[in-house]
């Protein structure tokens, strides 16, 4: 068994048409670590649950503008990769063919090129072990 495994998320409880994931690493959720990371900060609390709406919404087929939900481009994997935004909260998602989105993990809007390099190359070494 690899050290990346996926698991459907439980911080988006309602259904949605496309399937919702959550990338774990060595059985713990990337993205839980990131919500464990600030435990009684309640506006932070917010917007992470702002993001995860956001991801709702587009998980339901429906457009959000650029400001809210947006492709990050020119990366090299046979991927789509997306950012949701809530404030300064960025949270950070793939669509897996055949499984559905998967949610990477979360950020700060002044650490955004630090963690859009960090998960990519996340993805990247997901998609090569599930090879």
């Amino acid at each position: 068994m690899g050290k990346y495994s996926l698991i459907h998320t439980e911080n988006i409880p309602n259904p949605t048409k496309i399937d919702i994931w959550e990338l774990c690493k060595k059985g713990k959720s990337l993205l839980q670590m990131f919500i464990d990371e600030h435990p009684n900060d309640d506006l932070i609390f917010d917007k992470i649950a702002g993001a995860l709406s956001i991801i709702e919404i587009t998980s339901n087929l429906l457009r959000l503008p650029k400001t809210k939900f947006r492709l990050i481009d020119g990366h090299g994997i046979n991927c789509k990769v997306y950012e949701a935004k809530s404030g300064i909260i960025r949270l950070y998602l793939f669509h897996e063919e055949n499984t559905g989105k998967v949610i990477v993990t979360g950020g700060k809007k002044g650490n955004q090129k630090e963690d859009i390099k960090s998960v990519l190359q996340t993805i990247k070494d997901f998609k090569n072990e599930s090879k």
